[in-house]
């Protein structure tokens, strides 16, 4: 069982994430695929030939999603009870912005060994509670929730980049990289950036992690 969710985000690319899409994936699966926005930049990255299967928890986005966004199939309800019968094993699986959503993140993970392929890998977006941003309005005595963010509302876990990657690693995962994106500098002006890099991971919204099935 898992927490209600919510239908309020954007129809986004995540283009940020997307050069992070080993190549060669003929049979996917995107976890919690939204409107499905990121079922683009799959079949942009892999091509026609590779099977693209979307799982999302709210209805009207599965509907969305499953209009011209690049999927070959998207199923209504939580992974891994929705996941069609017949479908996978799948070479690689996306998490964009969901583990943190999930009551025990590191039991799906454990879960999804019984749906990879051999050499599949696993692609996963998530946001660090360690920005900066963040850190300093905690620092001031605040932690408003909001309907989307680091602070959504829906978030039941929270991670920095140090956490993140020993879930991976506990569930039974090598975790081949584990990369920042979405830096605060990007706010700044262009003399302030140099500054920027003193703030080391607090400095990112999202870290994305590719990680591969442990032998």
């Amino acid at each position: 069982m898992q927490p209600p969710q919510q239908a309020v985000y954007e129809d986004n690319r995540r283009e940020e994430v997307a050069r992070h899409i080993p190549a060669g994936a003929t049979s996917v699966l995107e976890v919690g695929c939204g409107k499905g926005g990121f079922g683009l930049a799959l079949r942009d990255a892999l091509g026609p030939q590779a099977r693209i299967v979307g799982v999302e928890a709210m209805p009207e986005q599965a509907v969305m999603a499953a209009e011209g966004h690049g999927f070959d199939a998207v199923s209504t309800g939580y992974f891994p009870d929705a996941l069609p019968e017949g479908e996978g094993p799948f070479d690689l699986v996306v998490f964009n912005d969901v583990l943190e959503h999930v009551l025990e993140p590191e039991d799906m993970l454990r879960d999804l060994h019984a749906h990879l392929a051999p050499r599949a890998r696993v692609l996963a977006a998530i946001p660090s509670i360690q920005y900066a941003p963040v850190v300093w309005r905690l620092v001031r005595g605040r932690w408003d929730y909001a309907d989307i963010g680091t602070l959504d509302r829906t978030h039941v876990r929270f991670f920095t980049a140090a956490t993140m990657c020993e879930m991976f690693e506990r569930a039974g995962y090598e975790v081949e990289s584990c990369t920042g994106e979405n830096s605060v500098g990007r706010f700044l002006p262009k003399l302030a950036k140099p500054f920027v890099r003193l703030l080391g991971n607090s400095q990112y919204v999202h870290f994305v992690i590719v990680a591969r099935r442990r032998a």
